[in-house]
This record gives C-alpha cells, sequence and structure tokens, in this order.
C-alpha cells in the first residue's frame, strides 16, 4: 500500500500549480530490466482505456541513463497545458478501474523514488516531439528575473540561434525538502547532435558571457541525461507550451 500511495500522490499533486501556465511532473521509480516491459505493458493498457483515451496532455517515460547515484532507472513526465486540466484528468482517472490495475501492476514491478511538480517559465528552440535525449541541469536560484534574463540573452545570441534542440525553464512547485528551485530542460534528436552542440558552445564567446550573467544568479546542482522509451497523447509539446 506504501507504494500504491505514494506513486498515487504524486500523481495528484501534479494538479495543483499555477492555473495558466503548463505543468508537469516527474514521477521517478526503479523496475528491473526484467520488470521494464510490464511497466510499459501496464501504460499502453491505462493509456488505451476509456480514461485513458480523454488524457489532455502528453506523458514521456523516460529511462535514466546518467543521474549518479539516483536509484530510480525510469520516470514518468506528464505535459499539461494547465493546472486546471490536469485537476479535471485526475478526478477522472482516480474513479477509474484502469487507474487501480495500473496502480497494481506498478506496486509489483517497480518501487517508487520520488515525485516532482514543475511549472514551466519559457520555452526556446524547436518544440517537438521527436527527441529521444534529454538533458536537465539543476539550480537553486537567488534571482529569478536576472537568472531567466541570462538565458534570454544567450538563446537570442548568434551561438544560441544555432541550438538544434528545445529548451524549457521550469521551476519547481513542489518537491519535498530538495534544494532545486529551478531546471533547464533540454532535448536533442540524440546523444550525437548533444555532444556536438555542447562541444561547440562551449568555445564560443556568447557561452562565457552567459555564465558571467548567470553564475551570480543561482548555484549550479548537477546535470541527468534520460532517454525518451515511448510517449503517449493526442496533444503534442507544441500544443502545451504554444502562448
Amino acid at each position: 500500500m506504501k507504494r500504491i500511495g505514494l506513486l498515487c500522490i504524486g500523481l495528484v499533486f501534479l494538479a495543483q500549480g499555477a492555473s495558466a501556465a503548463p505543468v508537469w511532473g516527474q514521477i521517478s521509480f526503479a523496475a528491473t530490466p526484467s520488470n521494464a516491459p510490464k511497466v510499459i505493458a501496464a501504460a499502453d493498457k491505462l493509456m488505451n482505456s476509456e480514461v485513458g483515451k480523454q488524457f489532455p496532455g502528453r506523458l514521456l517515460l523516460q529511462l535514466n541513463t546518467v543521474d549518479g547515484a539516483n536509484p530510480a532507472t525510469h520516470s514518468f513526465v506528464p505535459v499539461y497545458r494547465t493546472a486546471a486540466d490536469r485537476e479535471a484528468f485526475t478526478e477522472k482517472m482516480l474513479a477509474s478501474p484502469a487507474w487501480k490495475e495500473f496502480q497494481a501492476t506498478m506496486e509489483q514491478a517497480s518501487k517508487p523514488v520520488s515525485s516532482v511538480l514543475y511549472r514551466t517559465v519559457k520555452s526556446w528552440g524547436d518544440i517537438n516531439d521527436t527527441d529521444t535525449t534529454r538533458m536537465a541541469h539543476a539550480f537553486t536560484v537567488r534571482d529569478p528575473a536576472a537568472f531567466l534574463a541570462a538565458i534570454e540573452g544567450f538563446m537570442a545570441s548568434a551561438t544560441g540561434k544555432k541550438f538544434p534542440g528545445q529548451v524549457y525553464l521550469s521551476s519547481v512547485v513542489a518537491a519535498g525538502m530538495s534544494p532545486v528551485t529551478h531546471v533547464i530542460s533540454v532535448g536533442y534528436a540524440n546523444g550525437v547532435e548533444m555532444d556536438t552542440w555542447i562541444e561547440a558552445r562551449n568555445d564560443t564567446a556568447d557561452w562565457a558571457a552567459y555564465q558571467k550573467a548567470s553564475d551570480p544568479t543561482a548555484d549550479y546542482l548537477g546535470a541527468s541525461i534520460a532517454r525518451t522509451a515511448k510517449t503517449w497523447g493526442a496533444a503534442t509539446l507544441a500544443d502545451i507550451v504554444a502562448p
């Protein structure tokens, strides 16, 4: 019951947050290689159920590939246009037998690790559903306005305009006692695109200027890399983050 309760609470809490901004969550769990297909099959069944077909957002299942000592192997990432959309869907989902069946499978096939709720502040780049590699950079931000201004300055620079992927700045709404206040999530078509861009970017004056502007506003806490294993939902990411 403890495992089911934690996963359920993590999903329900994603209904909270700013009402007019996109909201998303990261619900992390650990699953052995032999149990991972069971999780995917359970998610497939849930999303193809009557209630799952009413899901108004985009759901990503991510495989954690580089994440330090984090015990989580996977994360469900539900993304919604607004907290109101999430609230309405949650009410339907919690009343559905399909949701109870999904929880039962998750209890048997996985172990919950953590849940975090985010609000998307701003996005840049080519917003699409085909990027497979995502790198998340975590920060404790002291001056959110200046932190955002530094990112905007870089993205408007000659180097920033060459960026090939998609970027999201998100603020943490709820994450227990974590020191992380903001996350910059960067999506790439694949690992080669990620490595090529980082190598080219790091040698530019524009990147040095960004670091000079950003460093006084926040403490950098580290990065993780995940690969998108599967997605569900009728809405596209571009639909969700469009102004």
